[in-house]
């Protein structure tokens, strides 16, 4: 009988590489999924994954999204299956800001015993998550985001009963003369020399957050993005992307200016703004699809508890003066 899972790709890289094979309450990571459903069908139905997972009958069904990146939510309810293990999806959008009700979610996976896997990198550091409470099963999460972290470090946080298997192997500095890697966590995930420069300084941001508040970063950051949204939205030839009716987003606001491409844009705004954004596919290709912006990409301004209004403002006159060039 195959083994399937749920994926909700809402643009985050983290989960797309882990590429997990599901069994017996466990998860085993295999090679490399090659994700096949499009974000955006109107029926994904069941899809194949790398010929790896293929030979572990392992499948996929992926939620849609619509013009404006948001899932169904009975859709949970018309792709579950017998033989379905898991729910795997992501807490935040990289490219719109949309969030998950994580809550929703796990709590349909506890009604039927699925284990759920939640990529938390654009959200950690400003949201509060509860694992427990949300029945999540393995918490993943990047530190060079919202953790205020160095690039090169993030983490797994496993639930108890659950048991990934390794998938890398290497030295761990403790019981060398076992022949297969230590099956006590972490060591179990952890093959080779840590980033201990970088955990140093993720270990330092994680302490500034906690001495400032999850409440205070989150207020600045939400305020901010809100004041360029509402600057921007109406500027003839601009296009703004995700859902801002939500009660709660991410601190991004995606848009376009009229047809111009995104990286060129982009560009302009660091050459001749100061302005450091991210244009292009941002690593969300089916998230791209739903919105359609292949072809075109999109500029992603992506706001932090230190940037000030004054330049959120500037940001505002920037995107005004581009479009009306």
């Amino acid at each position: 009988m195959a083994k399937t899972a749920f994926v909700i790709d809402t643009g985050s890289n983290s989960i797309r590489l882990m590429q997990a094979e599901v069994e017996q309450g466990s998860i085993r990571c295999v090679k490399k999924w090659l994700i096949l459903a499009r974000l955006g069908e109107k029926a994904p139905g069941s899809v194949e994954l790398s010929e790896a997972a293929m030979e572990r009958g392992v499948q996929a069904d992926f939620l849609p999204a619509d013009r404006q990146g948001r899932i169904n939510y009975a859709d949970f309810d018309r792709l579950l299956r017998p033989e379905t293990k898991a729910v795997v999806c992501t807490a935040g959008s990289n490219l719109t800001g949309n969030l998950l009700d994580l809550q929703r979610i796990g709590d349909f996976c506890a009604a039927h015993g699925l284990l759920f896997v939640v990529d938390a990198s654009q959200t950690a550091g400003v949201f509060p998550i509860d694992m427990q409470r949300m029945h999540i099963s393995v918490l993943c999460f990047t530190g060079h985001k919202s953790l205020m972290g160095p690039q090169g470090t993030g983490g797994l946080c496993v639930a108890p009963g659950v048991e990934i298997r390794p998938w890398c192997v290497g030295g761990t500095g403790v019981q060398t003369f076992l022949e297969k890697q230590p099956m006590q966590y972490p060591t179990r995930l952890e093959a080779g020399t840590r980033n201990g420069h970088g955990i140093a300084g993720l270990l330092a941001a994680v302490q500034f957050i906690r001495r400032t508040g999850l409440e205070t970063i989150r207020a600045h950051e939400l305020a901010l993005a809100r004041r360029f949204y509402e600057g921007v939205r109406t500027v003839p030839g601009v296009t703004v992307y995700g859902d801002f009716t939500a009660p709660e987003r991410a601190a991004i606001v995606t848009l376009n200016i009229r047809d111009y491409d995104s990286a060129e844009i982009a560009d302009i705004l660091a050459e001749d703004y100061g302005i450091a954004t991210r244009a292009g596919a941002h690593c969300a290709p089916r998230m791209h699809e739903a919105l359609g912006t292949v072809q075109q990409g999109a500029v992603r301004f992506s706001f932090s508890f230190f940037n000030t209004e004054e330049e959120a403002d500037a940001a505002v006159s920037a995107v005004r003066e581009l479009a009306e060039e």
